[in-house]
């Protein structure tokens, strides 16, 4: 059945094992891919924000919306240091500013922030410059400008402009600010609207208390531990302030990731059958295409279920091949996209350069452990025809 000769029989095992093959590694570089839109563009989010807000009770606005501004107690920062699902967190609050240059001008949110930021979330995003460094005294006039901003601006590192804070029509303060370095998240609605700067700074602007803040910020061990931390630190938080998760407070970019695992699931289940419908008309066809010699077995007196242990041989060889070679594909292809980001994407739509990759193992053995229960479900069907062969006909067959 496997001989070197340019047979029938040889083209439709190889048919078989293609078809195989690229279903699995289409099932393989479709789960990569989806994770990895789903987990870049997350790790963007969670970056800038955190995973958990801890802040005053108010309806739940938009992330440029300013905070009523709250007190960092002992309390709070005991509940948020001894929960075993935190791994840091910070103070920040933030301001509506105007910033002008001598040609131009442009509306901003400035993000305060204090030393104890983790620096590791800035230099993530950051593309030119240095972070703001943070005077023991005093406050610090630093500012990290989006690549957005600086673009409209036409501004630089180590440039000077003027930052308006209005508190009413009849309180204008204009400060001098420094920009310390430039970043680039690729989400819009960040990148157009803050710049990120000392949270004193605000503090003094704002005529607020040293222990005045706009909210805190955490971040946890996983992602997946966010709505149950946010409801545990809810129940113990003192009366007037709420923690959310930034799933509440975000609803739009993560509503739009989940529908991407609809359409990974979409695209697992059509490439399972599409592999199995091929498995059943390929072995099927061989077959059909070997009746003759089912029956010379039969006639020599093989028992028929001998008779199917030998085209389950070779239909297990044929599904374990393409499987396998399905995994190395779709694999390499996973990598090749990992390591050189050959396929690029529009980042003014999607927030990303180029198509990200992320593997979940589990994942990838499930595909494997499905596409081998389901070919060998498959191969029952054209077993059956062997039942209904009759020696004397087939031996006839032509």
């Amino acid at each position: 059945m496997f001989n070197k000769k340019p047979t029938f029989s040889r083209f439709i095992i190889r048919l078989a094992i293609a078809a195989t093959a690229v279903s699995v590694a289409a099932m393989i570089v479709t789960l990569g891919m989806v994770n990895g839109f789903q987990h870049a563009i997350s790790e963007k989010v969670f970056g800038f924000w955190g995973h958990v807000r801890v802040q005053n009770i108010a309806p739940i606005r938009s992330m440029t919306a300013e905070e009523a501004p709250m007190f960092r107690t002992p309390q709070i920062d005991s509940l948020l240091k001894t929960d075993k699902n935190i791994v840091h967190y910070q103070t920040y609050a933030i301001k509506s500013v105007v910033l002008k240059t001598k040609e131009n001008f442009e509306g901003a949110v400035l993000k305060g922030i204090d030393s104890s930021f983790n620096l590791s979330h800035q230099q993530q995003f950051l593309i030119e410059g240095a972070p703001i460094s943070y005077p023991a005294t005093g406050y610090s006039n630093q500012v990290l400008v989006s690549q957005k901003i600086a673009a409209t601006l036409q501004i630089k590192v180590s440039d000077t402009l003027h930052c308006f804070f209005i508190r009413n029509q009849e309180n204008i303060n204009v400060r001098p600010i420094v920009v310390s370095g430039i970043y680039k998240t690729g989400i819009d609605e960040y990148d157009n609207n803050f710049i990120i700067g000392d949270i004193r700074f605000l503090r003094r602007l704002n005529l607020w208390q040293t222990n005045e803040i706009g909210a805190y910020e955490a971040w946890l061990k996983a992602p997946s531990l966010m709505d149950s931390t946010a409801w545990h630190l809810y129940s113990e938080l003192p009366q007037g302030i709420a923690a959310h998760s930034i799933h509440e407070i975000a609803p739009g970019i993560f509503d739009w990731l989940q529908v991407q695992d609809k359409t990974k699931s979409i695209v697992v289940i059509i490439m399972i059958i599409v592999a199995a419908i091929n498995l059943i008309t390929c072995l099927l066809i061989l077959v059909m295409e070997r009746t003759q010699m089912i029956g010379v077995l039969k006639a020599m007196g093989l028992q028929t279920a001998n008779i199917k242990k030998i085209f389950w041989y070779y239909s297990g060889y044929i599904s374990l091949l393409g499987i396998g070679l399905g995994l190395i594909f779709g694999l390499g292809l996973c990598y090749l996209q990992k390591y050189t980001g050959l396929i690029k994407m529009d980042e003014t739509t999607y927030y990303l350069s180029e198509v990200p990759v992320y593997i979940i193992w589990w994942q990838v053995a499930g595909v494997i452990a499905c596409s081998i229960i389901i070919c060998f479900l498959a191969l029952r069907l054209p077993l059956i025809y062997i039942n209904k062969v009759s020696p004397v006909k087939a031996i006839r067959f032509n």
